[in-house]
């Protein structure tokens, strides 16, 4: 296939393209659903192709086909000059990338145990135990779920400045949520657990602490009360912070939404951002479910700098933003498919630590709300507003933990929030594995922090 995809981007050259990119995907997929005892879905998938992308004549062409033949390729090579020689660009506007030092390579992640060599039934088999602990937990449970998925993506990528790089990357992913109901009151919880990994992740897990604590969690949250409403000092734990992080600042550190006039920080490089307290990292290389060793452009991914001691000091960068914003690619550029050209991605951000301990946190709040689990994020990030529903709360007095909480959601202004934040813990966990989407196109991502405190956040509630 790296002949095929060589052989293409000498033919863009020829054709008259300043700049030719070929680029092989392939991911192979299982995928296991059991509900209320009953194993629903057994589903296999691939997803195989090629996607060419060239510059001519100042203007961007992309065209993909599924079909990873020399004829099917090369036509798709005429659509993508075709379609950039149809488009009319206006002056500035014109496409331009970073021109940078080739690389040759192959990745391979390794393995413990194969998913591949783990039967159908075997892996049915587990995942009903893990849903069974749930289902059992209480009367109170009404609905359990839970999915399994492994992928295994191959990415190929060539391009004129001679790069040739192959990475084939495993993941693993399971996830469990319950449902408990009492009269008209319904809460749930949830549980999750992927990484870069092959199925020894599926034997790591204990389903007491897994599935069963998502049960638990859902069924004291029918005893739990409303928040109350207004601005408290609230204190977040990794999940939330790391919630956070991702929806309401990083995607505004991408730098295709930076030079498109998308981002409340688009002209604050090297200004205060946040308090003396925040740095925020992006970074591929960590083992965590966003990692990778090259992007989708064959840039070698490095650790993102973003935010440091409040100063933001870096974008997420593709060949075309760091031209743009005339700055280095460093590896953020990603895609879902064949079927879509690469864009800036974030990879596993976070909050980096402090040195602080929780009850150091706690201890001289005298009224506050710590939040816990996060169940989804909304931001606006050219308004630089966000709203995130958590799972579960608690009342903090006099530093003490004590009402237990339930519907809880926070919303404020992204950089207001981040120049409050006064405590910083040293308990960092990286444990969001998920899917990120933008631009129609979704990517694995993952995401943390250790417990944080923030001065004035609005908390939003019945009482």
């Amino acid at each position: 296939m790296r002949d095929l995809l060589e052989e293409v981007v000498e033919e863009g050259l020829k054709a008259g393209a300043s700049f030719c990119e070929a680029r092989f995907f392939e991911e192979r997929g299982n995928s296991i659903s059991i509900e209320n005892g009953v194993a629903r879905s057994l589903g296999f998938g691939i997803v195989r192709g090629v996607g060419i992308r060239v510059i001519f004549d100042g203007r961007w062409g992309f065209a993909s086909t599924n079909i990873p033949t020399q004829r099917s390729v090369k036509k798709a090579l005429t659509d993508a000059i075709g379609g950039a020689r149809s488009i009319a660009t206006r002056p500035g506007e014109e496409a331009k990338i970073v021109d940078v030092k080739p690389t040759v390579d192959t990745v391979d992640h390794r393995v413990k145990v194969n998913p591949e060599d783990v039967s159908p039934e075997e892996k049915v088999k587990e995942m009903l135990e893990i849903e069974k602990v749930a289902r059992t937990f209480s009367d109170r449970v009404k609905d359990t779920f839970v999915s399994y998925r492994d992928v295994l993506t191959k990415v190929i990528v060539c391009n004129s400045f001679g790069t040739s790089i192959e990475e084939t990357t495993p993941r693993t992913y399971v996830y469990c949520s319950v449902i408990s109901k009492r009269g008209g009151n319904m809460q749930v919880g949830f549980e999750s657990v992927g990484n870069v990994s092959g199925y020894e992740l599926v034997e790591g897990i204990q389903p007491e602490e897994f599935s069963g604590r998502a049960a638990e969690k859902a069924v004291n949250l029918l005893d739990a009360l409303s928040p109350p409403r207004g601005t408290y000092t609230v204190v977040t734990d990794p999940k939330v912070g790391g919630l956070f992080v991702h929806e309401a600042f990083g995607h505004n550190c991408e730098g295709d939404l930076v030079f498109g006039g998308q981002s409340i920080v688009s002209d604050k490089m090297g200004q205060k951002v946040a308090s003396d307290l925040v740095s925020i990292v992006d970074d591929p290389t960590q083992v965590k479910n966003g990692h990778f060793v090259y992007d989708h452009e064959g840039t070698k991914a490095k650790r993102h700098l973003i935010v440091k001691d409040g100063i933001l000091v870096g974008f997420l960068h593709s060949l075309e933003s760091a031209a743009k914003l005339g700055c280095e690619p460093e590896g953020s550029a990603r895609a879902q498919s064949h079927h879509h050209p690469p864009i800036v991605r974030m990879s596993n951000t976070y909050f980096a630590p402090g040195d602080m301990t929780l009850e150091e946190i706690l201890e001289d709040i005298k009224l506050g709300v710590y939040l816990s689990g996060s169940q989804y994020g909304y931001v606006e990030t050219q308004k630089g507003q966000f709203t995130c529903k958590v799972e579960q709360a608690w009342l903090i007095e006099k530093g003490e933990l004590t009402d237990h909480l339930r519907d809880v959601a926070i919303n404020g202004v992204t950089l207001d929030a981040l120049r409050n934040v006064t405590a910083v813990g040293k308990d960092l966990k990286i444990e969001m594995p998920g899917m990120c989407g933008k631009s129609g196109q979704g990517m694995y991502v993952d995401a943390g922090a250790p417990h944080m405190r923030f001065e004035g956040i609005v908390v939003g509630g019945r009482r």
